[in-house]
């Protein structure tokens, strides 16, 4: 049998190409994973973009932008997944090579005197590994339509590229961000009574809080990119000069815009919602470099006499979406100028 095993491994192809089951969410999503290791940003995209239009020579990580080719985004589960299928698909090969060696070998008849001795050959096939669908990851809570080339894909929180063409999605980042906010914002009493029940009151108010707390950043942040991609875009964006991060200053930012388009903040919202504007920048401000404690410099820009010196901000629900609101309703007009 031996000779005849030698000429099936002698025959075995180099490379064998086969498919496998892949494990979708309940959306049609699959699971990537940024292989950059200063990222590691996981996210989805929609099984049938992945495979229509995305490149396998180049994709590009919704968070960084790295680019690899498509063979370098799985997540450690899926990497574990194929490995079991190549070893499946491995071992069923040799089953059947043995299979076929075991088949044309010949029994031997040896003269040994005294006795006669018969050897024959048998094989038995080993178990091959039962392969597990790699499960899907947790369905991510935003999703995302690239406006170029029209991949859908989805993320925690916001992403900034799009994984098959690489284009800064800001606009749709913004309109995904504000209803993401919006749910989040509504879903704080349930998640605290649920931290209640697991954990404490303590550690279910304070994580709440952050919780409020952190939309602040992500609305202006998100604000901030729609801004700067809406205004790039406009035919007459070389004749002014953004300096810093000026739309994050409502007032600069309003007067940037004045320069270019002969239209500013004032004529898309009346002056007392600028004011309120005006005040939460100035509190996400606060919260984002100050850990949320008032210092003169908030009280002399926002004009807030509701807090002293040395005390620190409340965030209530209202207050988020109060600042949604305003955002939604200026990028409303701020688009119509482009």
């Amino acid at each position: 049998m031996l000779d005849e095993f030698i000429e099936e491994m002698e025959n075995f192809p180099n490379r064998v190409e086969f498919t496998m089951q892949v494990n979708l969410d309940d959306k049609g999503y699959y699971d990537r994973l940024c292989p950059k290791r200063e990222c590691g940003g996981a996210f989805k995209v929609l099984f049938d973009d992945w495979r229509d239009k995305v490149r396998e020579e180049k994709v590009f990580c919704p968070f960084c932008r790295h680019e690899a080719e498509s063979t370098q985004w799985h997540t450690p589960a899926q990497r574990e997944h194929i490995e079991t299928a190549a070893v499946a698909k491995a071992t069923e090969m040799l089953n059947e090579a043995l299979g076929r060696a075991s088949d044309r070998s010949r029994p031997e008849r040896i003269d040994a005197g005294l006795f006669n001795l018969t050897i024959s050959s048998s094989y038995t096939p080993k178990d091959i590994p039962e392969v597990i669908p790699a499960t899907a990851t947790a369905e991510l809570r935003q999703e995302f339509k690239c406006e170029v080339c029209g991949c859908r894909y989805a993320s925690l929180g916001a992403s900034f590229f799009c994984p098959a063409c690489g284009h800064n999605s800001a606009k749709s980042c913004f309109d995904s961000t504000l209803e993401t906010v919006r749910k989040t914002v509504h879903a704080v009493e349930v998640l605290r009574s649920t931290l209640e029940a697991t954990a404490d009151a303590d550690t279910a108010r304070d994580a709440t809080r952050q919780l409020l707390e952190d939309q602040f950043g992500r609305l202006v942040g998100a604000f901030e990119r729609l801004n700067e991609a809406l205004f790039d875009s406009h035919p007459n964006a070389g004749q002014a000069q953004k300096k810093g991060n000026v739309f994050q200053r409502i007032g600069d930012g309003s007067q940037l815009w004045q320069q270019v388009s002969g239209k500013c903040y004032n004529d898309f919202l009346d002056s007392s919602e600028i004011e309120r504007l005006k005040l939460l920048f100035q509190r996400r401000h606060i919260l984002s470099h100050k850990q949320g404690f008032v210092d003169q410099a908030y009280i002399d820009k926002s004009q807030d006499n509701s807090y002293g010196i040395g005390q620190r901000l409340i965030v209530r629900d209202a207050d988020v979406l109060e600042l949604v609101d305003l955002i939604a309703k200026l990028a409303s007009g701020l688009r119509s100028l482009v």
